[in-house]
């Protein structure tokens, strides 16, 4: 591919876009798109979604979630020490040590682009000389974990911070284990990779001359609220088939063993087989696939898939779905890990799909 994966995938991971504010990696994604398709147009919905339309009467859409975890800043206290309510689905024991990154709207940051309201803090809690035994075992709560911006003042900090304002946890993008490698860590490839993909597919897609619409949504992590919207629209359009990409657990490791997790990273993405998804669909996924020499996994899904996928078949009278997924460790750490072969996988695996299944 003449997009360079690594670069593309670097870009829209470290731009934000925490749910309910999903605006700067909107626009990132957008700028992504521009060698795309010459015909490409796109739009913006009530809720935030992203629509770029390639072609008059697209008939199939690739959809994406743009949304990554993160917190609200709940309360500030007299001492200046902030704490964060979740968005999304935290693992409290990933949270302790980490640094924070707040984008703020005080009275000093009024008016500033995004990039200069980022706040830097750290999160702090009682050091471990003086923890009593009993708590030694125990795993910080997210509720007993505070901010730290440096500030002693709660005046200080609403200079800087108000209640509300949406952070999310220092990211940063590393080849492993070391330069040059196709594998690569960060926080936020759930669902940055996937909307990387979609921007690949989406042009082998146009080159193909098959039209389409590229979605990316909002939400998804606290509720697939964007894809309700999104099915709604596409299905009106007169879309028939949908794809949805997202993260899946690779497993090969302690805790998740093979016999729970037979996903593997590095060994293509995941075509999706089980009751969600038609098999007549699959099929065509997996046949065009093989017939092309794509890299393939197989994935059971045996009821809700816990993404944009359960939300997009429902849509009015049922929205015909396929869901494939990128293999990724470590899901919502600050290390998830991904091989950028999978994501390029995923690209071909959509791409090639879409214009089988259209025939059939």
């Amino acid at each position: 591919m003449d997009v360079e994966v690594s670069d593309l995938l670097r870009a829209i991971t470290l731009t934000p876009g925490i749910s309910g504010w999903e605006d700067p990696v909107r626009s990132e994604i957008e700028r992504a798109f521009k060698d795309v398709a010459s015909d490409a147009s796109s739009e913006v919905d009530e809720l935030g979604n992203l629509y770029v339309k390639v072609g008059e009467r697209p008939r199939a859409a690739l959809i994406a979630h743009m949304d990554e975890i993160g917190f609200a800043v709940k309360s500030i206290t007299e001492g200046g020490l902030i704490y964060l309510e979740p968005v999304g689905g935290w693992d409290d024991r990933v949270l302790l040590g980490e640094r924070v990154v707040i984008y703020g709207s005080g009275k000093e940051l009024e008016g500033l682009d995004w990039r200069d309201r980022a706040v830097v803090g750290v999160i702090g809690s009682k050091p471990i000389h003086y923890l009593r035994p009993e708590e030694r075992d125990k795993a910080p709560k997210i509720q007993d974990l505070f901010v730290d911006l440096g500030l002693n003042s709660r005046g200080d900090v609403e200079k800087l911070v108000r209640i509300g304002d949406l952070a999310h946890l220092y990211k940063d993008f590393t080849p492993i284990p070391r330069s040059g490698s196709t594998i690569v860590a960060s926080r936020g490839f759930d669902d940055r990779a996937g909307c990387v993909a979609v921007v690949l597919a989406s042009k082998i897609l146009a080159e193909l001359g098959v039209e389409h619409y590229a979605v990316f949504t909002v939400q998804e992590e606290v509720g697939a609220r964007g894809a309700t919207v999104a099915g709604y629209k596409l299905h009106q359009e007169g879309v028939r088939l949908a794809v949805a990409i997202d993260v899946t657990h690779a497993g090969g490791y302690p805790g998740l063993e093979d016999k729970d997790c037979p996903i593997k990273l590095g060994q293509g993405s995941v075509i999706s087989r089980g009751p969600p998804i038609p098999s007549s669909l699959s099929a065509a996924f997996e046949d065009e696939a093989k017939r092309r020499g794509v890299p393939y996994q197989l994935g059971p899904e045996a009821g809700k898939t816990r993404t944009d996928l359960d939300v997009l078949q429902l849509a009015r009278t049922g929205l015909r779905s396929m869901l494939i997924s990128i293999p990724l460790k470590y899901m919502h750490t600050t290390v998830e890990v991904v091989d950028l072969r999978d994501v390029e996988s995923a690209a071909k695996v959509m791409a090639y799909g879409v214009e089988n299944a259209l025939k059939k």
